[in-house]
């Protein structure tokens, strides 16, 4: 004797069209905004922030690059954005910095561990020996990875400055599109 299977659907219950975001939420971003602004110690503030876009019904894709990039001029505009004031971003301009010298030969020799580093990670990464008998070995998708720990980040800023690697945020570097 088996029973039937049963519907389990909900009836009545017809889809809304998103609501304007929070009031509340917004006026807390806005307020952690000011305190990041007004203090040093940032870390635990950028945590709350993120919870509170979420709330005010922000996107994921908005939200990352502010919080992870701790951008406050991008965090302007999001707070614009929520209140309906604001289209476009600023664009943001990096200060510029000094790169010391570097020898030639400390170039040259930290761009080889560069290369050694990817290669070997490439291998490990495609390799069909390791978590369990069914791994694929599948082509590796990444692109930049963090340098070897052997030289100075100077050293990794230069080379990209001179556009032997390219930089692509947080201390990971790759090899420049050919």
């Amino acid at each position: 004797m088996s029973k039937g299977k049963r519907s389990h659907k909900k009836h009545g219950h017809a889809k809304h069209s998103p609501a304007a975001p929070p009031e509340a939420a917004v006026a807390e971003v806005e307020r952690i905004a000011a305190e990041l602004a007004s203090t040093d110690t940032q870390g635990p503030l950028w945590g709350q922030l993120h919870k509170q876009l979420v709330k005010a019904g922000v996107s994921p894709k908005e939200i990352m690059p502010v919080v992870m990039g701790r951008d406050l001029n991008g965090l302007t505009h999001l707070i614009a954005q929520l209140k309906g004031e604001e289209s476009t971003p600023e664009p943001c301009t990096a200060p510029e910095i000094e790169l010391p010298e570097v020898p030639s030969e400390t170039k040259r020799a930290a761009m080889k561990a560069f290369r050694r580093r990817l290669k070997l990670m490439r291998l490990d990464h495609e390799s069909k020996l390791g978590v369990g008998p069914m791994t694929s070995g599948k082509k590796a998708d990444f692109d930049s990875i963090l340098p070897p720990r052997d030289f100075e980040d100077d050293v990794w800023k230069v080379l990209a400055a001179e556009g032997q690697l390219t930089s692509t945020g947080r201390g990971f570097y790759g090899l420049p599109k050919d």
